[in-house]
């Protein structure tokens, strides 16, 4: 049975089946070098972080001293914390590596544990306990589509640690599906209902119209006033950080984002000057665009302006529905006082027949006051 070099020959590798993306795949069980593995350069975690460090060094294969700063530096890899945890708890998981050494999965662990090394000491005799790490390694017979379930195995489906972005995950099922590969034929690859697959489709739509919009040059003779103006770079990120706001607004208004170009104009802008600071502030922006008050307030200035029409509106409507819920009442009490037959009027209490006629010069002096208004 060939093994890599890359494996310690003690312990002895184990020879396993694992299941991945519903297929069983034979692994070898062992302790892979640190030194011999290389972090995954296309990793889609960090994409973001690497296109924007090429824009100023130039579009080239990175090393893996910079893959392992970009990975360090970024808030949402959160490293330093995995480190610690290592540190303390040990590696609960192993990596995945294929035979020739690229990792398919554990890219944070591996470089965490890089910065463990680089944390302790020379003389520190624990580093030793760090130099190699637990890795499960696929046969030397094992296919691209074998290596890819893997991928959407560890990255697809939940678990303790920190799964791929929203807006990463969904740009592999969208490849898919401008590929031409079927619906139903896309769920069952990365294990999603055929429903959300459809969702991210119709997200990624939003998502697109909004580059193309964030993108464009400012224009004031334009009746929109042009795009936002930002790099392709600046507007993705945008884009990536309110993956979730453009599903609500997908969920909510998705129709008059295709048919009101003002209104989808201004709901980008919004998203660029960060106005929406909850679900349920995004939820409201096509409603707010079509009430004058809440318009006003939600294209001003002030930071909290979404939050500000949104208690507008919920203020005007419980305005509406105290006023419809009055008016009820209103009705059932005049249909009681009508449907009471004369014997039933004349058996009421003195009080009751002289809370009436309260009511009756309460409901004159109302009428004339709403008539002079």
């Amino acid at each position: 049975m060939p093994k890599p070099n890359f494996l310690l020959e003690k312990p002895e590798p184990i020879l396993r089946t694992r299941l991945y993306n519903g297929r069983p795949l034979n692994v070898l069980e062992g302790r892979a070098k640190i030194s011999e593995i290389k972090g995954w350069a296309d990793n889609p975690r960090i994409d973001l972080a690497k296109r924007r460090f090429q824009q100023a060094v130039g579009a080239r294969i990175l090393q893996q001293d910079e893959l392992y700063d970009l990975m360090k530096n970024d808030p949402e890899v959160k490293l330093a914390g995995l480190r610690d945890d290592i540190m303390k708890n040990g590696l609960r998981e192993p990596i995945t590596l294929s035979f020739n050494g690229t990792l398919l999965d554990g890219n944070r662990r591996f470089f965490a544990v890089r910065f463990i090394l680089d944390t302790l000491p020379l003389t520190d005799p624990n580093r030793q306990d760090y130099e190699t790490i637990n890795a499960y390694v696929l046969m030397d017979n094992a296919t691209p589509e074998d290596e890819q379930r893997v991928l959407v195995e560890e990255n697809f489906s939940p678990s303790l640690k920190i799964e791929w972005p929203d807006y990463v995950k969904a740009s592999h099922v969208v490849r898919a599906h401008e590929a031409g590969v079927d619906v139903i034929d896309i769920a069952k690859k990365f294990k999603w209902p055929a429903s959300k697959v459809r969702e991210t489709v119709r997200i990624n739509q939003i998502v697109n119209d909004f580059l193309v919009y964030a993108t464009a040059p400012e224009d004031q003779n334009d009746e929109l006033g042009g795009g936002l103006g930002l790099t392709e770079q600046e507007a993705e990120t945008i884009a990536a950080k309110n993956y979730q706001f453009f599903n609500e607004a997908q969920k909510s208004f998705f129709d008059p984002l295709q048919t009101d170009l003002e209104f989808k104009a201004n709901f980008f802008r919004w998203m660029k000057e960060e106005k929406f600071s909850s679900f349920p502030e995004v939820r409201i922006a096509y409603k707010a665009w079509k009430d004058p008050e809440a318009k006003s307030i939600i294209a001003g200035n002030d930071p909290t302006a979404a939050k500000d029409a949104k208690s507008t509106l919920d203020y005007n409507a419980r305005i509406v529905r105290s006023g419809a819920e009055a008016a009820g009442r209103i009705d059932a009490f005049v249909k009681f006082l009508r449907d009471m037959k004369a014997g039933e009027i004349k058996s009421l209490p003195v009080q009751a027949r002289d809370s009436l006629k309260e009511a009756l010069i309460l409901i004159e002096k109302m009428s004339k006051a709403a008539s002079s208004d």
